[in-house]
């Protein structure tokens, strides 16, 4: 696998990834909002949810390790500097402007009721999606200071002793954070397996899918998961430890699913832009999704249907226009969006 087919396959499962992320969340709304009928569809839905939330998340958390080892070494002294602005930036400024328009919005049907207090709470609190760019800023600053104490870290290959030492965190990091309550860091410990995963196998990735993305292979991989998910559910929640394994086996299959189409410009090619634009997706799509619910309600539009696909639809549509207005006004960095690829220094978006 040439370089530009791997970065084409990843960007190809980071549009995928995002799409269900903003399909998840207006799943969600809807139930909030008593769109889903009691009974059969209530039940088919909650299914739905669960599959989604067992492995959407963990596919950006290992999205997001496979390249850190080599920003560390291409440019060690400038990788705090570069995760400040394209995780910390974003995260203060979206978090103030999604959380005033949640405020502002609080009498018009809005799910979620959002306070004054809740918005001055974000340096220790995150809110609503953006939990995720909190989890992340912490595991890129375990690893930063990892390769500060230990600069084989970032050795090309990774030394045997380090990767075990990863493996034993991310064990360690999953079981503290299952059996603790702490809030923010206990989802980073229980979400550190992921990106530790995707440090780790970073070189061997390209190979492994190389082997194991033929149909054969792919309809295992399916089956495990089917199978994973299932135990899971008769466990424990969508997040809880119980659904690693559902998680890993979702990731794989993702993965391959991105592999087999990165191939074809045609099918390819939207879900590589949308993964391009996955940050300004993950950044905004709660806003555009939540407006696009009240003024559907307010019209007296009470589809599910309609409600499902308007509201995806808007939610992947409405970011990537006004990134692509931000990338021609050259306002993007303004908005802590990344450089669309090609233009300058490429920054791969890593929210979800």
């Amino acid at each position: 696998m040439t370089t530009t087919a791997r970065e084409t396959s990843l960007d190809v499962a980071r549009g995928a990834g995002i799409i269900l992320v903003v399909y998840g969340h207006v799943l969600r709304g809807a139930v909030s909002s008593g769109l889903v009928p009691a009974g059969l569809p209530d039940t088919v839905f909650a299914w739905i949810d669960y599959v989604i939330y067992t492995f959407h998340m963990p596919l950006f958390f290992f999205l997001s390790g496979l390249h850190v080892c080599g920003s560390l070494r291409s440019a060690p002294h400038r990788f705090m500097g570069s995760k400040v602005r394209t995780i910390v930036y974003p995260y203060l400024l979206w978090s103030v402007l999604q959380g005033g328009v949640q405020i502002a919005m609080a009498s018009h049907g809005t799910n979620h009721p959002f306070t004054l207090a809740d918005l001055l709470a974000i340096g220790w609190r995150p809110f609503a999606q953006f939990w995720f760019l909190y989890a992340l800023m912490l595991c890129m600053i375990g690893v930063w200071l990892l390769a500060r104490r230990v600069p084989a870290f970032a050795q090309v290959p990774m030394p045997p002793r380090i990767r075990g030492a990863l493996m034993a965190s991310a064990v360690l990091g999953l079981a503290v954070g299952a059996a603790t309550q702490w809030s923010i860091l206990s989802t980073t410990l229980m979400n550190w397996p992921f990106f530790v995963a995707g440090v780790v196998a970073s070189r061997a990735l390209p190979g492994w899918l190389e082997r194991h993305s033929h149909p054969v292979a792919c309809a295992v991989t399916a089956a495990v998961f089917v199978a994973a998910v299932v135990l899971a559910h008769g466990l424990g929640g969508a997040t809880s430890a119980w659904a690693v394994p559902a998680a890993f086996a979702g990731i794989a299959l993702m993965l391959q699913f991105a592999y087999r189409n990165a191939s074809s410009p045609a099918r390819a090619g939207w879900l590589a832009a949308v993964g391009w634009a996955s940050m300004p997706i993950y950044l905004m799509h709660i806003v555009v999704m939540g407006g696009v619910r009240i003024v559907l309600m307010r019209a007296g539009v009470g589809s599910l249907a309609a409600h499902l696909a308007l509201g995806t639809l808007a939610g992947v549509a409405v970011p990537m226009a006004v990134y692509l207005i931000a990338l021609r006004t050259g306002t993007a960095r303004v908005a802590g969006f990344p450089s669309w690829p090609g233009r300058g220094a490429v920054v791969r978006p890593q929210a979800a």
